[in-house]
């Protein structure tokens, strides 16, 4: 688990820990240059966002018609699902999808955002690393409880070599 989003999308750390989080403003800034978000419209809707549990098919979770293997970005979003998608931009082969994308809007909000990684439809490993909505390592105790509930109803989906975050 890391704690705060680094790399191409961050110079920064984490935010300290709130139950929600919208985009950090210099990503805001950042997406309305490279027309990620356009203001009558806000971000648009990743075409591959999928709900982690509307994935679950027998002991696999399934993404475009195949098992899950990769590396995807993810959501808790307010309802308290995982979503979780690619980064892939409906308006630009080349262009960026970032987090706020698997929500949408002018004002994504969600509980946590970061990385899931999946091999053969396996659930692997869970992180915090989230440059646009840069969100506490506390609140990956949020994901650990929403995929313990998917865990309780088939642990199938999760790899053997999953460990879960420690407290």
């Amino acid at each position: 688990m890391g704690s705060g989003a680094k790399g191409a999308y961050s110079s920064g750390g984490s935010q300290p820990y709130q139950p929600t989080y919208h985009v950090v403003k210099s990503m805001l800034e950042l997406d309305k240059k490279a027309g990620i978000y356009k203001p009558g419209r806000g971000y648009f809707k990743n075409p591959t966002r999928t709900n982690l549990e509307k994935a679950a098919k027998g002991d696999s979770i399934m993404f475009d018609g195949e098992k899950a293997t990769g590396t995807f970005m993810y959501v808790l979003d307010m309802d308290g699902h995982i979503v979780f998608g690619e980064r892939r931009n409906p308006y630009n082969s080349k262009g960026r999808s970032p987090h706020p994308t698997l929500i949408g809007g002018k004002d994504p909000v969600v509980q946590a955002a970061g990385l899931m990684n999946m091999q053969d439809g396996k659930i692997l490993s869970f992180d915090d690393q989230s440059g646009h909505f840069r969100p506490s390592s506390k609140s990956m105790d949020k994901v650990a409880t929403a995929l313990r509930k998917l865990y309780n109803k088939n642990h199938n989906l999760f790899s053997d070599e999953f460990n879960w975050r420690k407290q």
